[in-house]
């Protein structure tokens, strides 16, 4: 059907709208350079994104050519529920899409606990924001447990959890926008967490939307999830943002934690002393690796031959419960007050656990870890290529024997690679298992198992 220009003006602003608010961080700057982050901002943007897209009536725009608008006599609710039936009339044809605009669900933790409490008032009661959560809980088990997108259920009842969540956000921006709750309410550190489930439902159901109007890149694909190190430390949405702005974290590496940690239960013994992660032209791509190794390394080098700006990494570890820095200056004021600079290497040192790390920042080549008094406790290999300013080195075939003499006799190595370049050579390796992320830019794929 050839759409009337209107419509699709409208949709691509819309659109850009979605894709921007995705992809910001907002906060208030303060005095003496310290900034607040404003957890509300993302989602009553996403909300009136929502607002704008159900006041239209689409399957009559798109079976007319131009924008019909619903009368206004319809109610709010009513509105919701033709949009919600635009859009499920097209994930019933593509269930891989309802899939995708929710997959972020399966990779948040659990959605349980005491904060998942809320405070009753005039419009939401104790039983109201318990069947929300319940619902959610739902959506994220099924998300979890699917194997195969294609196949995703597209059920009247996994609709209604859509259209339950949905109507319950709505009363929740009644109570922000008529000021039913207060700006302590909302600063509350369950609220936050509340608020950001509440916004990740949003971008799901906006994202299908722009799906089915055949947008390629969606929001839900940029949701930074939070990271469980363990059963006690959880990296939130701030310290992630501030990471990937500063350009020490890729999109979708929440993901990545979040999927490998999964498979791979945590070791029961702490790491050796000499027990190492090496990452060969890492550039800034610090703190990924860093957290993934957490459990198992006590020494970090990265291979970097260009040196550069000192990376703002400790300000993220410090949101970490069990972090300890070598002192208590704050780095926003002074950033390589942490760093120690010694001939071509820069070196950040901390506890964490009560063990000491060592962050190894390296300006050399890349083969000059193999020469390091350490064991082989993690490798972590991605973005490297033949081309300019790549290494032209195949750490996961030709070098890979090297690489192996560097595990201790009585241990073995995790690792996780792109296979870039020169590929993954299968005789040298075990076995080796596949990391898919195929609607993250780049349609990132890694290789992970155990050397």
């Amino acid at each position: 059907m050839e759409e009337n220009q209107t419509i699709t003006s409208f949709v691509d602003m819309l659109y850009d709208v979605h894709i921007d608010n995705s992809k910001l961080y907002y906060y208030a700057e303060l005095p003496h350079g310290h900034q607040r982050s404003m957890p509300l901002t993302q989602f009553v943007y996403e909300f009136f994104l929502f607002n704008s897209l159900y006041k239209v009536n689409w399957l009559e725009s798109y079976d007319k050519g131009y924008l019909v608008y619903h009368p206004e006599t319809d109610s709010e609710t009513k509105q919701q529920q033709e949009f919600l039936k635009f859009i499920k009339c097209y994930a019933k044809k593509q269930p891989k899409h309802f899939y995708r605009a929710f997959e972020h669900l399966g990779c948040i933790p659990k959605i349980e606990g005491d904060w998942t409490n809320v405070v009753p008032d005039a419009r939401i009661s104790t039983e109201d924001g318990n069947r929300f959560f319940k619902k959610v809980r739902e959506l994220q088990e099924l998300i979890e447990s699917s194997d195969d997108p294609d196949c995703f259920p597209v059920s009247k009842e996994n609709f209604k959890l859509i259209k339950d969540a949905t109507h319950y956000i709505y009363m929740v921006r009644d109570n922000i926008f008529h000021g039913s709750k207060t700006m302590g309410e909302i600063q509350d550190t369950n609220q936050k967490c509340r608020i950001e489930v509440y916004e990740s439902v949003l971008k799901g159901i906006t994202s299908l939307f722009f799906l089915a109007v055949g947008k390629n890149m969606i929001a839900s694909d940029f949701v930074p999830c939070p990271v469980i190190l363990n059963d006690s430390d959880v990296i939130g949405e701030r310290p992630i943002w501030e990471a990937l702005s500063s350009g020490i974290m890729k999109i979708g590496d929440t993901r990545l934690i979040t999927k490998f940690k999964k498979l791979n239960p945590v070791p029961k013994h702490p790491p050796t002393e000499k027990s190492a992660l090496f990452y060969p032209s890492a550039g800034n791509d610090i703190l990924t690796p860093l957290l993934l190794g957490l459990p198992y390394c006590s020494q970090f080098y990265f291979y970097e031959a260009c040196r550069r700006r000192f990376p703002r990494i400790t300000t993220i570890l410090r949101s970490i419960n069990g972090f300890e820095s070598a002192n208590n200056t704050s780095e926003r004021r002074r950033p390589n007050i942490f760093w120690q600079r010694r001939d071509n290497v820069d070196i950040l040192e901390f506890k964490y656990n009560n063990i000491p790390r060592v962050l190894h920042w390296v300006h050399a080549n890349n083969t000059d870890f193999l020469n390091k008094d350490v064991e082989l406790s993690f490798y972590f290999h991605r973005g490297d290529s033949w081309g300019e300013g790549g290494s032209g080195q195949v750490w996961d075939s030709g070098l890979l024997p090297a690489l192996k003499s560097k595990i201790s006799l009585n241990g073995d190595c995790m690792y996780i690679s792109d296979g870039e370049p020169g590929g993954l050579d299968p005789q040298q390796v075990q076995s080796f298992n596949v990391l898919n992320f195929p609607f993250l830019e780049r349609n990132r794929t890694y290789l992970y198992g155990v050397l």
